[in-house]
């Protein structure tokens, strides 16, 4: 923010001359001072000595003298008598007021008072409407507005460089009436000139606290004062800081100057990346990678999980700014190293700001170039197209924006920044694969009320009717009870949901081409026809279908095939002796029937899994055609086969 000190020394008022006219009054409320008349009232000392002769010097009688002395008795009294009578006629007018003042007023001051602070003026200070054509990149602007922006001398550069153009250093009231004409067909009129583009650097001290300005108290706030304004003394340190190094007061002063992060800093400051605040490196370490204290506070004090903490914008407390935090979470949140500018840019992304806020703070103009309005803002209309997209599927444009919000490709997909060592999409949720005599009582308590599993359920994948539907099918209940779980929207879709909910056509194309792989097509997947290869068992798979199966969150003991024999096995009566696998608790359950019984095919979770048999439950007819460990369904084009086997490699 540069000062022009010149403009403040030797420049005059830019607003209509101030008269104070002054008066004396001679009219003195009664009772507070003796009136002239009560003085003239009073024995006057006489104008001549009296005669000698003439004094009685007699003894005094017991009686008055009924002749009256003709000389006063002692000099006349400095201080008036305050008679009980009226006065022969009042001093001054009667008052209208039907209430009578509880005290006189004082006499008015020859030099009155000059107060610098704003005034309890009947009209607030009220923050000028925005002009957002200056925030129009140059190239964008229509010719005709390009032609008027050159009247006013600005250039491509100084109308991209905010702060270039010398004429912004002037005041509306130093402009010709060429350049007001010009500025007016831009929209600009006094107010929002002085404020938008001058940001009152052209007023006097005295002139910002005016009652009809009455901005002072935003450049006090910033710790200017009449010295550091006429150049006296150095420009207060705010003056040398970017935007985001404010602190938050100092923030919404220079917002109520109209300033925001671009005018602020005149040219834009980015670090590393592209971003307006340094990013904050220890938030994208994974949990386990945390220093223990901060892991410890992370978890007592912010409610963080390992989950919510490595799935990026997971965590409840993040859809929250900083002022909506708690006094001893922003205590807390600090003492690991956030402060209001880098919780709401880098956690937060004022997400939860009103559209009123984000115009306050001028975030509005970064959200716009992503699409968003006031109406998509607070859901009335739909979302943009760009929060639909992955970070890869933003065009150059939109990634700049998105950065300006402290976005990258991690927190804009959120990723799951847990390690990932294995052959699925999404690191595997260790809890949901935990069988129900592992699990805490307060994990199976979760697990049993909103999501409705039972034992039998828990290990049984796929068959819990929870399982058939999508994350957004979910109620908000059942999605939080899911991450306490460990599982969130991509982890719930793919390994419980396996995308089953979802339309063919928004299959995401790797997910698409899994499903082909594995038989499906369009007309299959609208049916829910379950292509042959669902029949058989893991080991029955060929390598290429188990790759892709993999993709899809499929594994030994979650694949359809396998989970057939544990589904009959379960709806089987636990009473009957040597048919019983499981009880209602989901723990194993001994039997001493059936002495045959092969229970090698009985993984640790409680699940069947394959051993190796040569066997199929495919359908009669297709043994044969099936036998080979590389059968592939017939559904599958050659031409994917071959653009899916060299992906495979």
């Amino acid at each position: 923010m540069a000062i022009q000190l010149s403009r403040h020394i030797l420049g005059q008022s830019k607003m209509s001359r101030l008269f104070i006219t002054l008066w004396v009054s001679s009219t003195i409320v009664d009772g507070q001072s003796p009136t002239q008349g009560d003085i003239l009232d009073s024995p006057s000392p006489p104008t001549t000595s009296p005669v000698k002769d003439i004094v009685d010097t007699s003894p005094p009688t017991n009686s008055p003298t009924v002749t009256p002395s003709l000389s006063p008795s002692s000099p006349p009294s400095l201080t008036p008598t305050l008679s009980q009578a009226p006065s022969r006629e009042p001093t001054d007018p009667p008052s209208l007021s039907a209430i009578p003042s509880q005290k006189p007023t004082n006499v008015p001051s020859i030099s009155p008072t000059l107060s610098f602070m704003p005034s309890a003026a009947p009209i607030q200070y009220s923050r000028p409407t925005r002009v957002d054509i200056r925030y129009i990149p140059w190239n964008e602007l229509d010719p005709e507005n390009q032609k008027i922006a050159m009247n006013l001398d600005y250039t491509n550069t100084t109308w991209n460089e905010y702060g270039a153009n010398p004429i912004e250093e002037s005041s509306w009231e130093d402009l010709t009436s060429e350049q007001t004409s010009n500025a007016s067909l831009l929209g600009y009129d006094m107010k929002s000139w002085d404020c938008w583009i001058n940001h009152y650097e052209g007023y006097r001290w005295i002139d910002m606290g005016q009652p009809f300005i009455q901005v002072l108290q935003w450049f006090t706030s910033l710790g200017w004062d009449i010295q550091s304004w006429t150049g006296k003394k150095e420009a207060p340190e705010s003056d040398f800081k970017t935007w985001y190094e404010l602190t938050s007061e100092e923030r919404f002063s220079a917002a109520q100057l109209c300033y925001f992060r671009m005018t602020w800093n005149e040219v834009e400051v980015f670090s590393n990346g592209g971003f307006p605040i340094m990013k904050p490196d220890f938030r994208f370490d994974h949990w386990w990678k945390l220093d223990d204290e901060v892991r410890e506070i992370a978890h007592e004090s912010l409610k963080y999980s390992e989950i919510t903490w490595n799935v990026l914008g997971l965590g409840a407390v993040e859809a929250r700014d900083w002022m909506s935090l708690t006094p001893s979470e922003r205590e807390a949140a600090e003492s690991i190293g956030w402060n209001q500018a880098t919780w709401d840019c880098w956690i937060n992304h004022f997400r939860s700001y009103s559209w009123e806020n984000l115009v306050f703070y001028g975030l509005d103009l970064d959200y716009q170039s992503l699409g968003w309005t006031d109406l998509s803002w607070d859901g009335t209309e739909d979302a943009p197209p760009s929060n639909d997209k992955t970070w890869n599927e933003l065009n150059e444009l939109e990634k700049q924006y998105a950065r300006k919000l402290c976005y990258f490709e991690d927190n804009w997909d959120m990723v799951d920044i847990t390690p990932n060592n294995g052959k699925f999409p999404h690191p595997k949720p260790k809890s949901r694969f935990a069988p129900w005599n592992e699990l805490s009582d307060d994990e199976k308590e979760i697990a049993a009320e909103s999501l409705q599993y039972s034992g039998k359920t828990w290990n049984s994948y796929g068959v819990a009717e929870i399982e058939s539907k999508g994350w957004d099918e979910l109620t908000p209940l059942q999605q939080s009870d899911a991450i306490r779980l460990g599982l969130y929207e991509r982890t719930w879709d793919c390994f419980q949901n396996h995308y089953h909910s979802k339309r063919w056509i928004s299959l995401e194309g790797e997910v698409r081409d899994a499903f082909r792989v594995l038989g499906w097509d369009e007309n299959g997947w609208a049916a829910n026809f379950r292509p042959p290869s669902y029949e058989n068992k893991w080991g029955r798979l060929s390598e290429m279908e188990q790759t892709f199966a993999n993709r899809i969150c499929y594994f030994e003991d979650n694949w359809p095939g396998q989970a057939e024999e544990v589904k009959a096995e379960n709806k089987t009566d636990a009473s009957v002796a040597g048919d019983g696998v499981f009880d209602e608790d989901g723990t194993e359950v001994e039997t001493g029937g059936n002495e045959e019984q092969d229970t090698s095919e009985t993984g640790e979770k409680g699940n069947q899994i394959d051993s190796g048999s040569s066997e199929s439950n495919t359908p009669s007819g297709t043994q044969e055609e099936n036998s080979g460990s590389k059968w592939v369904s017939p559904a599958v084009p050659a031409t994917l086969l071959m653009t899916a086997f060299g992906a495979w490699l």
